[in-house]
């Protein structure tokens, strides 16, 4: 069994249901996005239990009588974003110790941090949180919903594989590449002895120099465990590759393990060596910026995802923590912006992520069978005036934009008031 499959096997053992999610929930939707198939005109999603049993045209539905109506007859509906790579929402992006395989994503998330929060407001439902990029062997991440008052309501996927980086940790690029080589040849070195160690105590026994009812009982260093599973390609690594100069030791890696490649803003100079992966990637939320030519001192505008797009590559949005690239629709026009179709630059924050996290089968569209996780849009996903009006996550309403706090603090009309001045002597 590879990697994929057992993740998604554990994506089926963990996930669960939201607490109190409504039996029967109706969309009617003036506009459904579905990204796999067509768009619906007049539609209507209707969700049992949090699954999508039927999307389709509103005249081809019957709604139950007892089901819950939300009515978006004016608004767009779509499948919720997918996040496949982000420190958001996590205490600490980096262990101080860089060889730290062995801990878990789980210890640093804070459900109360306010960038899930955002996430609901800019229409996200699935987020992929991994340790970040200045590490060596990092920790296992896990694929969580950004709904929930404590990390086992978060999560869907409790282990989703481990960090690997090539960014130099000072010492410089094959400082970090020879790092990086020795701690897994460290992990081959005790597996090797593991190994011999055993096979001696076996012929031992059948020599009669041990009981013959005494069996082997010592088990791999816990410690070491993460990256022998990684060897065995039991579980995924997540490679972080910043440049060009690191993607050929990438894809020498590669060809040892199951990984998914992260790439940086400086991979632009090596879109063909990438295309030889053949798979779907994960790009850095740069999607754009100025390189000077050397000759000419010509400034020219680098979107790695368009020479992505172009050499057939599919690959996966990431969101900035602040700016304009913490919002889908930014990142999404950026990439229609330079060139690349609206479809493939919608499907990068949709199913191609959920592809490479290999939650597709609940995950990325608005599917019969699929979870019942979807947003409601006030107008085109593209457009900087469109809005998130709701979140429905797993059947269950998480979000309504009318019923935020936060947003109705900062819109409030009503002017502070000001503090009433102290009584003369008062306090005395």
């Amino acid at each position: 069994m590879n990697a994929r499959s057992i993740l998604t096997a554990a994506f089926g053992a963990a996930l669960c249901t939201i607490a109190a999610a409504q039996d029967v929930l109706a969309v009617k939707a003036g506009k459904i996005l579905t990204v796999s198939g067509p768009t619906i005109e007049n539609g209507v999603v209707l969700m049992h239990n949090g699954r999508i049993t039927k999307v389709a045209k509103a005249a081809d539905v019957e709604i139950p009588w007892d089901a819950k109506v939300v009515d978006a007859s004016d608004k767009t509906v779509m499948p919720t974003w997918v996040l496949a790579h982000t420190q958001g929402g996590i205490r600490g992006a980096n262990e101080n110790l860089q060889n730290v395989p062995y801990v878990s994503i789980a210890d640093a998330v804070d459900p109360a941090a306010t960038w899930f929060e955002d996430c609901l407001r800019n229409g996200v439902g699935t987020v992929h949180a991994i340790p970040g990029n200045q590490t060596l062997l990092g920790g296992s991440g896990m694929i969580l919903r950004p709904y929930g008052r404590t990390v086992e309501d978060m999560a869907v996927v409790t282990s989703s594989g481990v960090k690997l980086s090539l960014q130099a940790q000072g010492g410089g690029r094959l400082q970090q590449i020879r790092r990086l080589r020795k701690a897994i040849e460290d992990v081959q070195e005790y597996l090797a002895d593991f190994d011999r160690r055993k096979k001696a105590f076996e012929e031992e026994k059948k020599a009669g120099a041990i009981p013959a009812d005494k069996e082997w009982t010592e088990e791999h260093d816990r410690l070491k465990k993460p990256v022998i599973d990684l060897l065995a390609k039991k579980t995924r690594g997540w490679l972080y590759v910043p440049g060009a100069a690191e993607v050929d030791e990438a894809l020498r890696l590669s060809q040892q393990f199951d990984l998914v490649m992260v790439f940086g803003p400086g991979i632009h100079k090596a879109i063909p060596e990438i295309a030889k992966l053949k798979a779907a990637v994960v790009i850095d939320d740069a999607l754009e910026f100025y390189e000077t030519d050397d000759e000419t001192q010509q400034e020219r505008k680098i979107c790695p995802a368009k020479q992505l797009a172009d050499a057939g590559v599919p690959f996966a949005l990431s969101l900035a923590t602040n700016g304009p690239g913490a919002y889908p629709w930014w990142q999404m026009a950026t990439c229609v912006r330079n060139g690349i179709d609206r479809r493939a630059a919608i499907e990068a924050l949709t199913l191609v992520p959920a592809r490479i996290l290999g939650i597709e089968k609940d995950f990325g569209s608005l599917t019969e069978g699929k979870l019942g996780n979807l947003q409601i849009l006030t107008g085109d996903p593209l457009a900087a005036t469109t809005w998130v009006d709701s979140v429905i996550l797993e059947g269950q309403v998480v979000y309504e934009r009318s019923k935020d706090p936060r947003l109705q603090y900062l819109f409030s009309k009503e002017p502070a008031k000001a503090a009433a001045p102290a009584t003369p002597g008062e306090g005395k």
